[in-house]
């Protein structure tokens, strides 16, 4: 039997290292080799279990300009922007690479996907492959904001499409690997959406034992055999599951985040579910207590995600070799002086549509706000000003905004 030892690695802060060590464990479990774990954090003496994976630290790898990328882009974003940096490291040493995030878990081996790579330089895999039903009020808008393919698994070997491919998806997302959805950009997602335009022997897998999840739970049944293995579908085995903001608390909900008929699918998985929150419990160490590292400037003030984005704008006129968290460095005083340094004590939190309920009655008042202006302006102009909203709402991009 030909022997398959492909590099398998995933990104993660310290917060997410118990997620990340169950996919470890679910890896040495189904294939007997380690995962890779790239700790997208500031290095700190932390006790690490070497027994289950290989931990390297982003600050050991001489990521170009890489606390410029820390303090432009948030976790998310800095996590998902060297992925593609990082496999192109491996592929130097291996011959396939094989990327998971670090909240999916295995039941089978990976060797499919390995021959998948005997066979294609590049391996994909769609949100579904199932259009949403037309009732749904949403039907498939969410793949058109976040792209085509879940980058929370691509594979790739050091053939020429493959290496060409990862240098033009790295160079995008060193550049341009925001999460602003109004302007198409989706972290490192949506890059890929045209990737197949591109790379003529990309392979779009549609082996649905491949990253089961909440957003395909509407195509996708998990049964067991008399033998104990799990199938999708009755036709797929089971090979990762992709545990997608997990409900710790209510694993019956399977996710936090909402999607369609949200309880009667996710107490589909429930079995899985519950052997996943299990494997969490018995992997928490201390270390995942250890705030975001890159959330802090060098005296422990806060960087607001204004700033970021301010910084963004401006990263180009700073000093070359400077260092963005200095506190009293030319990004401290353009802080200061721009007023970007949160008051308040704690961390943002971002609101999205599930906190609408939440909020009516600011709701009203802007509605008010905006039939005024719309009053003023006239309904022609009211759609300029409108569009000119979107626009402002990535800060990066209005340099005019900001004093240096």
């Amino acid at each position: 039997m030909k022997k398959y030892n492909p590099a398998v690695f995933t990104v993660c802060n310290l917060a997410y290292l118990p997620k990340a060590l169950v996919l470890a464990e679910s890896l040495l479990k189904h294939d007997g080799f380690k995962l890779q774990i790239f700790i997208i954090d500031r290095k700190t003496p932390v006790e690490l279990p070497g027994e289950l994976a290989n931990f390297v630290w982003i600050e050991e790898l001489g990521v170009p300009a890489l606390y410029e990328l820390a303090f432009k882009y948030d976790i998310t974003e800095f996590s998902t922007s060297v992925k593609p940096w990082l496999a192109l490291k491996l592929l130097e040493q291996n011959d396939k690479v094989i990327f998971l995030d670090p909240d999916t878990c295995l039941f089978n081996s990976i060797k499919p996907i390995v021959d998948d790579l005997d066979q294609h330089p590049i391996v994909l895999t769609p949100h579904y492959v199932t259009p949403q039903a037309d009732t749904l009020p949403d039907s498939d808008l969410g793949m058109m904001r976040f792209g085509s393919f879940n980058l929370g698994f691509f594979a790739v070997s050091n053939a020429m499409q493959g290496v060409n491919f990862l240098k033009w998806w790295s160079d995008r997302c060193l550049r341009f690997c925001y999460f602003e959805t109004q302007f198409g950009l989706s972290t490192d997602q949506k890059w890929v959406s045209i990737a197949p335009c591109f790379f003529s022997e990309l392979h779009v897998s549609f082996n649905l034992g491949y990253n089961v999840a909440f957003w395909n739970s509407h195509e996708r049944v998990v049964s067991r055999r008399a033998d104990g293995s799990l199938w999708v579908n009755g036709e797929f085995p089971l090979i990762f599951f992709h545990f997608s903001s997990f409900n710790e608390e209510r694993p019956e909900l399977l996710s936090t985040r909402p999607f369609d008929e949200k309880e009667t699918r996710g107490k589909k998985f429930l079995e899985l579910s519950l052997v996943y929150k299990a494997a969490q419990l018995r992997h928490k160490i201390k270390a995942s207590s250890v705030p975001y590292g890159f959330d802090y400037m060098s005296d422990g003030t806060y960087i607001s995600p204004t700033l970021r984005r301010a910084y963004a704008s401006v990263v180009s006129e700073m000093p070359a070799g400077h260092d963005p968290f200095d506190a009293s460095g030319p990004v401290g005083q353009f802080a200061r002086k721009n007023h970007l340094l949160e008051k308040a004590d704690g961390m943002y939190r971002p609101s999205g549509f599930g906190d609408v309920g939440k909020h009516k009655s600011k709701f009203a008042i802007v509605n008010f706000l905006m039939r005024q202006v719309l009053w003023l302006l006239g309904p022609n102009r009211f759609a300029n000003f409108s569009r000119l909203l979107v626009y402002l709402s990535s800060y990066r991009q209005n340099r005019d905004l900001w004093k240096l």
